[in-house]
């Protein structure tokens, strides 16, 4: 595209006033120069935006004078061009992409690298991220029906952007970012994975993982002490399990190309809003002498520390890496089976291997507005997709008729059986399976009588295409409440619910979105988006031009 083209582009999408323009016409990028104080509007008025069908993304020219010499060798050139110059916000995929290039050094930057920018402007990044993500499904919609000659659903037009008062080139409204109450910002995580390894200077230690080896196998362990993600109570218990560790006559595990030997590998610890710690303990397969022997020493160790552990399990794992594959052995060696765990009013026990959302304090606040643009009532059946233990389930079954709680993980379901008579709930149904199987049949079984609505909580990879499917094609099913931990799966999932279809005239319509940042000082970011049948929608431009005032001409 030629320099006046993008010129003419950017003057009606940036909403600031441009200084210069340069761009050849074989280039794929541009060089744009706005006023120091326009930068910041500029970015957010045109990242995410789609010009000839590609997606625009905005990041940091490079001053001529600052540009690498040929003689540098390629990782100090990186390092120069990844980093930021003083003042300037990035994006958190900028600061992703200068993780991926760049080591940040320490355990510290590494498990929470944001920790040098201050609470408000993190929030103000995740909120800048989600409102891409609401963005990019936004143009999406508006392009693949251009693609597919279909007419593009009005929202995503930039006057119901405007009526509705969204950001523009989004379709819906941002509420202000949730974040983290502030005596929560430190040691807020209830659940942490530590490995058992070695440091740099060969020292045994129980930490986070550092750095991989240069061969791809071995892991450099450090010291949680400095992470602020961890509570006070995790860190007494790694101090207790490393030095258990150094004086156990069972070695750490260690891998390689086609070998591997050893036994401690990895701790996950639990903790509950009364302080209380399950723990894990992962390790290779040991016969019964020795696990009798290593757990033993485990619970002395663990026991005597300064912390209150409740529960102690042990499981075996031979694989190279530590995610132990489903069903691998796991042992209760002390203490109570599960956790207590409270939330909104209610409690609910969880296992070493349950779904529970690792923020409690946050968890409440994201929980609240979540059901809040449910409005579970009592002529309302709520599904409940991707359930877990039932939390989000249990919490809305106070309100409305009958809760159908849909998990993959029997473990789960059985967990979430046992939080509902804990909590004497009776309106509640669990059922076990993928959610794309089950849902189709559940569906099907409701009473036509009842309004229904869903709140999904899926993986990082999103609902399955099957799942969407049968959602869109339940005609009962009035709203749903998207709760992301990866909004961009959420964006390819919007899509595919709102992309008008010759078999089904009732397609859901984005109306309301936020940012919640459950994981503070981190890159990660939570979302959630409230959708409805496009027939229960009022259409904003109508309001506005409801209220525009009328202008009454008299003759003379």
């Amino acid at each position: 595209m030629a320099c006046v083209k993008v010129e003419q582009w950017l003057a009606e999408h940036c909403g600031v006033p441009l200084q210069k323009v340069f761009k050849l016409k074989t280039w794929s990028y541009a060089f744009v120069t706005v006023l120091p104080e326009h930068k910041e509007k500029f970015r957010e008025n045109v990242e995410g935006l789609l010009m000839h069908k590609c997606s625009v993304s905005v990041s940091e020219g490079t001053p001529r004078k600052s540009k690498p010499k040929s003689d540098e060798q390629p990782s100090a050139k990186r390092q120069k061009v990844k980093d930021f110059p003083p003042g300037h916000i990035p994006t958190l995929k900028d600061l992703q992409g200068k993780l991926k290039n760049k080591d940040p050094g320490d355990i510290l930057h590494k498990s929470a690298p944001l920790i040098d920018w201050s609470y408000e402007t993190q929030l103000s990044m995740k909120g800048t991220h989600i409102k891409t993500a609401v963005r990019s499904f936004t143009k999406q919609v508006d392009k693949k029906c251009k693609d597919l000659s279909l007419t593009a659903p009005a929202w995503t037009s930039f006057e119901w952007s405007k009526a509705c008062e969204a950001p523009l080139g989004c379709a819906c409204p941002l509420d202000a970012t949730i974040g983290t109450p502030e005596d929560h910002l430190e040691g807020y995580r209830n659940k942490c994975e530590f490995s058992i390894g070695k440091t740099d200077a060969g020292e045994i230690e129980c930490g986070f993982v550092r750095r991989i080896t240069d061969d791809g196998y071995g892991r450099i362990v450090a010291s949680c002490d400095d992470v602020p993600l961890v509570s006070m109570a995790m860190k007494k218990l790694c101090k207790a399990m490393r030095d258990c560790v150094r004086g156990s006559k069972f070695e750490i595990f260690e891998r390689g190309k086609g070998w591997q030997k050893g036994y401690w590998r990895m701790v996950m610890v639990r903790q509950s809003t009364a302080d209380e710690l399950l723990v894990m303990v992962q390790t290779a397969t040991l016969d019964e002498d020795q696990a009798q022997r290593l757990s033993a020493d485990l619970i002395t160790a663990l026991t005597q520390a300064e912390v209150k552990v409740v529960s102690i399990y042990l499981q075996f794992n031979n694989e190279v890496s530590d995610a132990a594959r489903p069903g691998a052995p796991l042992k209760l060696i002390h203490g109570s089976a599960q956790l207590r765990m409270e939330l909104l009013g209610l409690s609910f026990h969880i296992g070493p291997l349950s779904f529970y959302q690792a923020n409690s304090s946050t968890c409440a606040l994201l929980y609240q507005r979540a059901l809040e643009w449910l409005r579970p009532e009592k002529d309302v059946a709520v599904l409940d997709v991707c359930c877990g233990v039932g939390t989000i389930g249990l919490c809305a079954s106070r309100c409305c008729r009958k809760v159908i709680g849909i998990e993959l993980i029997p473990e789960a379901v059985e967990s979430a059986k046992a939080n509902a008579a804990l909590n004497k709930v009776d309106n509640t149904e669990w059922v076990v399976g993928k959610a794309e199987d089950v849902l189709p049949e559940v569906l099907q079984g409701l009473d036509p009588s009842l309004e229904v609505c869903a709140i999904v909580d899926p993986p990082r990879p999103g609902l399955h295409t099957s799942v969407l499917r049968a959602l869109r094609a339940c005609s009962q099913l009035s709203r749903i409440v998207y709760v992301s931990c990866n909004p961009d799966s959420l964006v390819e999932d919007v899509v595919k619910l709102t992309m008008p279809s010759e078999s089904d005239a009732d397609p859901f319509v984005p109306l309301r979105a936020v940012a919640v940042d459950m994981f503070p000082h981190t890159l990660h970011c939570e979302m959630i988006l409230l959708l409805e049948r496009n027939s229960k929608v009022k259409d904003p431009r109508k309001a506005v031009q409801q209220t525009r005032p009328v202008l009454l001409h008299h003759s003379g």
